[in-house]
């Protein structure tokens, strides 16, 4: 095939219609007032995190993604404006499930997650939000 007869843009996937239908969100990141600003999204046996409609990173841990969340609403919460987290029952259980298996309450091991988060990215020496 030519190179000028390639197109442009990599297909979509045949699963997808391009509108999120497939990937229904179990967690939201949302301003004051009241406006999505990302979240997570579910997509097959991963957990998608989703800023400004596109997908940042994936994992297929419940409680990393939360952790992701999170980390991504200090980040964004640099400014002035305040962020919030809901999370559906669809993540909270899961990520729930993952701490009770490392013999943790969710929060211990959300905070976990990000002291491990924080070494990495000291020892890469990129900034680490503490």
């Amino acid at each position: 095939m030519p190179v000028s007869s390639r197109p442009r843009h990599p297909r979509r996937r045949p699963d997808g219609d391009g509108r999120g239908g497939n990937m229904p969100a179990v967690a939201h990141l949302v301003a004051e007032d009241g406006q999505i600003v990302g979240g997570i999204a579910r997509r097959d046996d991963e957990y998608a995190l989703v800023l400004g409609g596109r997908v940042i990173a994936s994992t297929d841990s419940a409680g990393m993604a939360i952790a992701m969340l999170r980390h991504a609403r200090a980040t964004l919460s640099a400014d002035d404006t305040r962020l919030a987290i809901r999370i559906a029952p669809a993540l909270e259980t899961p990520a729930t499930q993952e701490a009770d298996d490392a013999g943790m309450t969710l929060e211990a091991y959300l905070a976990a997650l990000e002291a491990e988060r924080v070494e990495r990215a000291d020892e890469r020496g990129g900034p680490g939000l503490q």
